[in-house]
């Protein structure tokens, strides 16, 4: 047991020594903590800047711009007569989208024929363009049904029959496990995930690429010791963070651990495989660096796994952090038991196995040569 726990030790001071390696594995975690989340403080999309086109003049144009820019989500800071100050404003770059109200909006709306607007918005930035199009909508759904309402009880129609009328069905969203609708109650749990992975492989390689394979007790203590550091780094990404960051967490640690290690023990695994597979340190870096955008997206951050074709799918299984990601938020932001996430654990298990085998495999080949 002494051995085990001394040659833990020296496994952590080489780490420690090694520039490259401690660079990697530690401060790397800590600027990703610090800065990656900065950009996501805000949650959702505020006061988009656009500009309106008001060709009417009207008290139901007014109306209309008033409506649109109490919305939280845009901000009015330009009403034009003309749709080429508007077009040269958002090329400038001043606005991302642009309303226009057409003449004889207000005549339109209380003769009840259709009174159409435009927004055009810059789908490139896909966030604001649906903030826009979203508080866009809410407006003009609210004052068309002001205006039908009013047309309804001028004719005799009850009050509440005539709210009925204009809206038949009444929905109440709910937004589960992420109140606010935020980017980064979305976003930071998982990506801190793939950002461990990626961490702890190219440490593994910058330590072990290119060097004499490991014999004896040091075969179990350095995974042992690299995994006793990222078992640190897990309570960083996945409670301190969402703690400071107010995202919501309904998971116990006790079953984010369960989560984890087996996590950790996979990717341990496949750092030791890679790093055999590599002569020198180098290629290990630059290998996992090309491969850290298509494992974002086979991660099913950015896009849905479901609708990644199915091949595709079976390849990503054999990266822990397709199954462990999906895990993490289910137990932590879900509140997920074990039960429920059995399965990714026995893959992650699999994955540590055979990743081992593997890593061992390689080791001996080595020696041979």
């Amino acid at each position: 047991m002494k051995g085990l726990i001394s040659s833990m030790a020296t496994s952590i001071r080489r780490l420690v020594t090694d520039p490259a390696a401690r660079a990697t594995m530690i401060a790397s975690i800590i600027i990703y903590a610090v800065i990656y989340p900065q950009p996501y403080k805000s949650e959702v999309t505020r006061d988009v800047p656009i500009v309106v086109v008001d060709q009417d003049g009207s008290n139901a144009s007014r109306e209309l711009i008033r409506r649109v820019n109490s919305s939280d989500k845009v901000q009015v800071v330009s009403i034009v007569n003309n749709f080429l100050e508007a077009k040269t404003l958002f090329f400038e770059r001043n606005v991302v989208g642009v309303l226009m109200i057409p003449t004889h909006f207000e005549r339109d709306l209380i003769d009840g024929k259709p009174s159409p607007v435009a927004a055009y918005g810059d789908a490139g930035y896909f966030l604001l363009y649906n903030a826009m199009m979203g508080a866009v909508v809410k407006a003009t759904r609210s004052i068309g049904a002001a205006v039908e309402y009013v047309r309804l009880t001028s004719s005799g129609i009850n009050p509440e029959i005539a709210n009925t009328v204009i809206s038949p069905i009444t929905n109440t969203s709910i937004a589960l496990y992420n109140p606010s609708g935020g980017y980064a109650t979305y976003v930071i749990p998982a990506a801190f995930v793939l950002i461990v992975q990626q961490s702890f492989l190219m440490g593994i390689g910058i330590l072990h690429a290119g060097r004499k394979p490991l014999k004896g007790v040091e075969l179990l203590a350095a995974p042992l010791a690299y995994i006793a550091i990222y078992c640190l780094w897990i309570a960083v990404t996945q409670i301190l963070l969402p703690f400071l960051y107010g995202i919501p967490r309904l998971g116990t640690w006790l079953n984010l651990y369960c989560v984890a290690i087996p996590f950790l023990l996979a990717v341990t695994a496949l750092g030791f495989a890679i790093s055999q597979a590599f002569k020198e340190r180098e290629g290990v870096v630059f290998f996992l660096v090309v491969m850290g955008l298509p494992l974002f997206f086979l991660s099913g951050i950015s896009w849905p796994m479901e609708s990644i074709p199915e091949p595709i799918r079976w390849i990503a299984l054999l990266i822990p952090s397709t199954t462990a990601i999906s895990a993490f938020v289910q137990v932590d932001q879900m509140g997920a038991g074990l039960n429920e996430v059995a399965d990714s654990i026995l893959i992650e298990l699999a994955l540590a196995v055979g990743y081992t085998i593997l890593a061992l495999g390689l080791m001996k080949l080595g020696q041979k040569k």
